[in-house]
């Protein structure tokens, strides 16, 4: 993000002006076809107020009768852009920097600001304008963007950290770093060796005689171990055994 990015650089020196002594209707006319609802009124270069569409439509639509019952209302066509409009917009300088154009317009509650330089409207910016350039946001907000997300919270990709499942994967992680690798190596050795149709030695287990010793999974603990033997129909280690 660009921090230097001044006025001057986003401003449009093209804008919608009108003076004072302008016609109501046709600044109107002007807000409707050029699809805005501001209006900057100048005197000669200067900025000396501001023509909202929606003064303009109170002002007429009051000339008109429409939203006054009294018989003695002027007509539209006298009305004058001096007649109804509000106060100047914020005003800024050519070389104030974006942060200083969004500060003005959340302080002065304005969509837009009117860039003067030597007393002479040169140039407008709207809220659009400093948020497309990259407008550094001010307040709190940004303020731990990018950091992790905690355990349990939603992560950016929408889904949600469990703690359980850390857990989990911390326990067979455990699990595998205290293994016998002596035991590990001969258990990947007896399952290469192992014909086809057979579960990981269950069979070999149930077919040996009580208390004879095998490889396999214990089918108390789920521990892998050299020495399986069979008790009570179960092919266990000697802990389950024992127990």
């Amino acid at each position: 993000m660009r921090t230097d990015t001044t006025v001057r650089d986003v401003m449009h020196r093209e804008f919608l002006g009108v003076s004072e002594s302008d016609s109501l209707p046709e600044a109107a006319a002007l807000l409707v076809d050029e699809e805005t609802n501001c209006l900057v009124v100048v005197r000669g270069g200067e900025p000396v107020g501001r023509l909202e569409s929606r003064d303009a439509l109170d002002a007429l639509l009051s000339a008109t009768g429409v939203a006054d019952d009294s018989d003695d209302t002027p007509d539209p066509a006298d009305r004058t852009v001096g007649d109804v409009m509000g106060p100047p917009l914020p005003t800024v300088s050519p070389d104030d920097s974006l942060a200083a154009v969004e500060e003005r317009l959340v302080s002065e509650g304005a969509d837009r600001v009117v860039a003067v330089d030597d007393g002479e409207a040169v140039g407008v910016v709207t809220d659009g304008d400093a948020l497309a350039a990259g407008a550094p946001r001010t307040g709190a907000g940004a303020e731990g963007f990018g950091e992790e997300a905690a355990a349990g919270s939603p992560r950016s990709d929408g889904t949600v950290l469990s703690a359980a499942a850390a857990a989990d994967s911390d326990a067979e992680r455990g699990a595998e770093a205290t293994m016998d690798p002596e035991a590990a190596e001969r258990a990947a050795a007896a399952s290469r060796d192992e014909p086809a149709g057979t579960d990981g030695g269950a069979d070999s287990v149930a077919g040996a005689p009580s208390g004879a010793s095998t490889q396999g999974v214990c089918e108390n603990c789920g521990a892998l171990v050299p020495d399986l033997v069979t008790a009570n129909g179960q092919a266990v280690c000697p802990n389950c055994r024992e127990i």
